[in-house]
């Protein structure tokens, strides 16, 4: 079933575990990101954290940076980047993070 979120976080039940869906706009206009706690851990799964960003993806440089911002409040423990694997620790995940972003 499809849903449409209507604000920047909503919660969903998904398997009996809450999940946080994060809007996280800016490599497109639509991204979402999803932040669950697993044994007292937060963990993040940022699917395209890293870009590129395309104009035909209606790709947009002020938002990135500040949903790069947002992921990198969260203090994750563990981030799950859907394309480059799993960072465990808040410090690896936020230099992972940190390399994306511009002064």
């Amino acid at each position: 079933m499809d849903r449409k979120l209507t604000g920047p976080k909503e919660k969903i039940l998904l398997g009996g575990r809450k999940i946080d869906v994060l809007h996280a706009p800016g490599r497109s206009r639509g991204s979402v990101v999803f932040l669950t706690e697993s044994d007292g851990l937060k963990v993040l799964f940022a699917h395209d954290l890293h870009g590129p960003l395309y104009p035909a993806l209606l790709s947009n440089c002020s938002d990135y940076g500040k949903s790069l911002g947002m992921q990198l409040s969260i203090g994750a423990d563990i981030l799950c980047e859907g394309h480059y694997g799993l960072y465990r620790g808040k410090a690896k995940i936020t230099a992972y993070i940190q390399q994306f972003m511009k002064d």
